[in-house]
């Protein structure tokens, strides 16, 4: 039978202090991956702090300086400090640890110090890792060592009678287990297992791997006296860092196969001596970057404390465990004797990697494990591949909300057969060459001089993003980061000024006339957080914010946090702005102002850091509809989507002919003023600000780099998107300035302006949705001069929607509201 299983590897000492609270928000603010969807793969690859990464490129910065000796020479009191910090974590004494490149090479270089013979027997867990397991059988193999595989007890853990009884039965040369596996949630009995081991005089090798970071790990307490363990899992340290422990007596006794000049002296022609340490197991060439991004990953551990870490991961993943055993449909396969980190879960009817990749696309991010990671444990369970989930200090209930609500959703779509194309492939493959849904009767025609569709390349994007302006641009990154194979395409240069989405700055704001958008604003302002997160970059200068209307203005402005004020009130809080009498204004302190240029800048090179491939200069002749796929082409190709995702602002009408009737492509003028920033026109008397004047709707920013007041009229003539577009001219120039004299006082003449173009629905509201008829097709645009707050939040919502992920807090914004029978 097996031990119960705690928390903790060792009995816990009597009235234990309890385990501080954890502060999550803290360890998500120093961990910009956490900012990227809901990361569920500690037991994989955990996110690394800032400090670790800093750590590892400030060293490799070190060496492109001066050179990688002496660079180590400089750092070596850092490095020394590793030791010292992994022998504290593991209860070892300093000369007993060994710092390698893998858990892997740790176990290969311990076992092969053991020089096992012929009839030597291994007495080894079925929770042994897979790397663990085919190196035995090699031996087993190679050199007639025994390898006996113990049973496992009821509740899933070592049958501790069966393993007393095998070391009674004779003679043993090594015990082995894995203290967590990696093919599910289960804790060994490691204290126990080692007090039989050290009972027999028998070696007690202990693959912490999965362990080292999430719970208490004390080689003493134990009883172990090999431990292999890495640093990329639980510890959060880089990839390529590992742990070797080999405690004394059983270390003077060890010599390793292959001995290097790191562990070694050379002492005379034909002989050598090896170090009295465990460096022996050591090479002279390493990675000192890795290994000090690893020690401040452990200094971090340390700091944490390693009983506040265990208690909110087991509470984390019991709670995660119970949510996803009470889904219809979902089955969790941990064992009894399981705690810790680590859940592994099935969806019936699907494959474990499947579930995997529709997670993806929701941004909730684990991994599936194949019966060939964990054989000796997953064959005898009649499993053939988990998905497994693993938290860590930077996952909280959220976290956990979105990965049960995801699975719950993708158990749904899989039991009423409407899960997305995208995510059911080969569901899509199957039904290819059925009947076409009804399209639009209006679809673009392609040109003559392209190719046909069956000269369509073979390869079919999940999904093709045409416009890469702030919605497209968003968007790209969204679907790359779920894992699509996504490419874009723009018909100009990257960041060109022919449409909405050029110029340095841009406008945030809650205040709107209708609480249509409320949601969608919140929505924005947590898009922009988390884009800020990954981008590191600041995007969003909060300012506050003044807009200001006559007092019978038919739709006045409010918002959540928004208040009206009255002039004089306006006139203290903006001194810069002087409002006309018979005015009020909304306060909204939680306004401010967009930088554009790195917005743009920001999602594209995220987008193609997760994978995404961006063709510029490559405008859309046409697109259509072929069964469950979309057909573009270009005047270069002809491609293969199994989503379209048009972002194409003032073309839409090109892309999308039914749609042209209801939208009107604006000329914009907007001009900066000469100011003094340190004046009141500068950010001490003024914010972002709008004031519906005679002249038309006035809004502009303070000036805050060095060019001045800008200031635009949201009005203009109608313009063709195609036509040349000429500066601004005299009396477009002369209208602004009239109306920015009007409340702006002191401001002085016109310095530069720039034109863009607005597109215009008759509601001023965006048309965001499939185009109505072609479900594979999907549109946002016409965002009416007031869209490119909602740039991320609305990229996001794409990425949805394409995945199949519904969206009804867009319904507003539905295209087929524009359409008779439509959706107001």
């Amino acid at each position: 039978m097996s031990a119960p299983v705690t928390a903790g590897t060792a009995a816990s000492p009597p009235n234990p202090t309890p385990p501080r609270t954890l502060n999550v928000a803290a360890e998500r603010a120093r961990t910009p991956g956490s900012f990227t969807g809901h990361h569920f793969n500690s037991a994989g690859a955990a996110l690394l702090a800032n400090g670790t990464v800093e750590a590892v490129i400030d060293h490799l910065r070190a060496e492109s300086l001066s050179g990688g000796y002496e660079a180590a020479k400089h750092a070596a009191p850092a490095l020394e400090a590793v030791y010292a910090r992994t022998a504290e974590l593991l209860g070892a004494r300093l000369e007993e640890v060994a710092l390698v490149e893998s858990a892997t090479a740790g176990w290969q270089r311990a076992v092969s110090a053991l020089r096992l013979r012929p009839g030597d027997r291994v007495l080894a867990a079925r929770s042994s890792y897979v790397s663990s397991a085919l190196h035995l059988l090699s031996v087993e193999r190679d050199h007639g060592v025994l390898v006996e595989l113990l049973p496992n007890g009821p509740d899933g853990a070592v049958d501790l009678e069966a393993l007393e009884a095998a070391l009674r039965a004779g003679p043993a040369a090594l015990v082995t287990a894995a203290h967590v596996p990696t093919s599910s949630g289960l804790v060994e009995p490691a204290a126990v297992i080692g007090a039989l081991a050290t009972a027999h005089g028998v070696p007690f090798l202990l693959d912490a791997t999965q362990s080292l970071g999430q719970l208490p790990v004390d080689m003493a307490t134990i009883g172990c006296d090999l431990l292999i363990g890495t640093g990329r899992k639980f510890l959060r340290g880089p990839r390529g860092t590992g742990l070797l422990a080999v405690r004394r007596p059983l270390l003077d006794r060890l010599a390793p196969e292959a001995p290097d000049v790191r562990g070694a002296r050379w002492t005379a022609e034909r002989s050598w001596e090896l170090v009295p340490d465990a460096k022996r197991f050591e090479l002279w060439e390493a990675a000192h970057a890795l290994r000090l991004g690893l020690g401040a990953a452990l200094t971090d551990l340390a700091t944490l404390g390693v009983d506040t870490v265990a208690h909110h991961l087991a509470t984390l993943a019991a709670s995660l465990r119970d949510r996803l055993s009470a889904l219809p449909g979902v089955q969790v396969t941990d064992p009894p004797a399981s705690g810790g980190a680590i859940v592994t879960f099935v969806v019936d009817g699907l494959d474990a990697s499947e579930v995997q990749r529709q997670l993806a696309y929701r941004r909730v991010h684990l991994i599936a494990v194949p019966a060939g990671h964990g054989r000796w444990d997953m064959d005898h369970r009649g499993l053939t591949k988990v998905v497994r989930a693993s938290v860590h200090v930077y996952n909280d209930q959220d976290d956990l909300d979105a990965l049960v609500e995801a699975v719950r959703e993708i158990v749904c779509l899989r039991g009423r057969g409407t899960a997305s194309a995208v995510g059911q492939r080969e569901a899509g493959d199957a039904r290819r060459g059925s009947a076409e849904p009804e399209v639009d009767p209006a679809p673009p025609t392609p040109s003559p001089a392209t190719p046909s569709v069956q000269h369509t390349a073979h390869h079919c994007h999940d999904a093709i993003v045409v416009g890469l302006g702030v919605h497209g641009s968003a968007a790209l990154r969204h679907l790359a980061a779920r894992g699509l194979d996504v490419l874009g395409l723009e018909q100009f240069g990257l960041h060109h000024d022919l449409g909405s989405s050029h110029g340095a700055t841009r406008m945030i704001r809650r205040a709107y006339p209708h609480p249509d958008w409320d949601a969608l604003v919140d929505t924005a302002y947590r898009a922009w957080a988390e884009l800020e997160g990954a981008s590191k970059a600041q995007l969003l200068d909060i300012t506050g914010g003044l807009y200001a209307a006559p007092k019978d203005r038919p739709d006045p402005l409010r918002g959540p946090g928004c208040r009206e004020v009255g002039t004089e009130e306006a006139a203290r809080i903006f001194p810069g702005l002087r409002l006309p009498p018979g005015f009020t204004a909304v306060h909204d302190p939680r306004a401010g102002i967009i930088d554009a240029r790195e917005t743009l800048r920001a999602q594209l090179t995220l987008a193609e850091r997760s994978g995404a491939h961006i063709h510029d200069h490559a405008p859309v002749l046409g697109w259509e509809p072929d069964g469950d796929e979309v057909v573009v082409r270009t005047g270069k190709a002809v491609l293969r989507t199994r989503r379209l995702v048009l972002c194409t602002g003032p073309w839409t009408a090109t892309q999308v002919p039914s749609l042209a009737p209801h939208l009107t492509v604006t000329r914009i003028v907007n001009a900066y003023f000469a100011a003094d920033p340190a004046g009141p026109l500068g950010p001490s008397g003024l914010g972002s600000f709008s004031v519906d004047l005679p002249q038309g709707l006035l809004y502009g920013f303070p000036a805050t780099d060095g060019r001045g007041l800008k200031a635009g009229l949201d009005s203009g003539p109608p313009w063709n998107p195609q036509a040349p577009r000429p500066e601004a001219t005299a009396d477009e120039l002369a209208l602004l300035a009239e109306a920015v004299a009007q409340v702006l006082p002191g401001a002085g003449p016109v310095t530069e302006s720039l034109t863009c173009l607005y597109t215009m629905t008759a509601d001023r509201r965006f048309v965001v949705g499939e185009v109505p008829g072609v479900p594979q097709v999907l549109v946002a645009s016409a965002c009416s001069g007031h869209g490119f707050k909602f740039g991320p939040a609305i990229g996001e919502a794409l990425a949805d929607l394409v995945c199949g992920i519904a969206r009804p807090d867009l319904d507003f914004l539905s295209p087929a509201r524009l359409f008779p029978g439509g959706t107001p």
